[in-house]
């Protein structure tokens, strides 16, 4: 079984507690650590997780520091194999004021044949030529266009950023999944737990928020667990 684990917001005990039956773990964003990210989940745990970035992961420039001790189970733009499960990851938000899209804009409208980085030359306009944090957590182009290079090839998106069945969610995930045929889609950011179809049939699972449990949150809503004999069924029915 894979444990998808919601906003942690520096909170891994729920995690922790249960990750003990888990083929692998992925980390949906929001992680914020406090300490090490290997040191937070213990070596266990850390060896069979991957994880991507929240937007509040650059809130401080310790979270990037914190996160450089499993920077190799970054799934951002790419594709691991887990128990025959082909899982993709995404991570960051939209953010308007760097990448125009809004919650109307489809993948058809965004301009994905660019010829420069877009990353990198925000990262010349800014004050010593480097990145902002910031940057680091916002989805750019050339990132969606990654995430085409492996059409065919992914059974499983996961992102933080929602696709349109969250009323604050975004066409542009849904159109990727399905651009890339994945079945399901896994997303975390919203602190709510729901399913839903997109268009296409792409089964969608809204993750909660894992730590920081506070009286109205249930910890369950944090956790999302996945049969991965059930997604090798489903890829060999379609």
């Amino acid at each position: 079984m894979i444990l998808f684990a919601g906003d942690a917001h520096g909170d891994f005990v729920p995690v922790i507690e249960e990750a003990g039956e888990a083929s692998a773990v992925v980390l949906l964003g929001d992680q914020e650590p406090q300490v090490s990210l290997v040191d937070e989940l213990g070596l266990g745990v850390a060896s069979k997780t991957w994880w991507i970035y929240g937007n509040h992961d650059s809130d401080y420039l310790d979270y990037f520091e914190h996160h450089k001790s499993m920077a190799d189970r970054n799934l951002h733009c790419r594709v691991v194999e887990v128990e025959g499960v082909r899982i993709a990851g995404l991570g960051g938000i939209f953010r308007s004021n760097l990448f125009g899209v809004d919650q109307t804009t489809h993948l058809d409208e965004v301009d994905l044949i660019c010829p420069y980085d877009t990353r990198a030359c925000i990262a010349q306009q800014r004050q010593g030529g480097r990145n902002a944090p910031v940057d680091l957590t916002t989805i750019f182009p050339e990132d969606l266009g990654a995430l085409l290079q492996f059409t065919g090839q992914v059974d499983v998106l996961v992102t933080h950023e929602a696709p349109e069945s969250h009323p604050m969610g975004f066409p542009l995930i849904g159109d990727i999944a399905r651009a890339i045929g994945a079945k399901i889609l896994i997303h975390g950011h919203h602190h709510e737990r729901y399913s839903a179809t997109l268009d296409g049939g792409i089964r969608v699972e809204g993750v909660g928020m894992s730590g920081l449990m506070i009286e109205w949150l249930k910890p369950e809503d944090g956790l999302f667990w996945l049969n991965p004999r059930e997604v090798r069924l489903t890829s060999a029915i379609s």
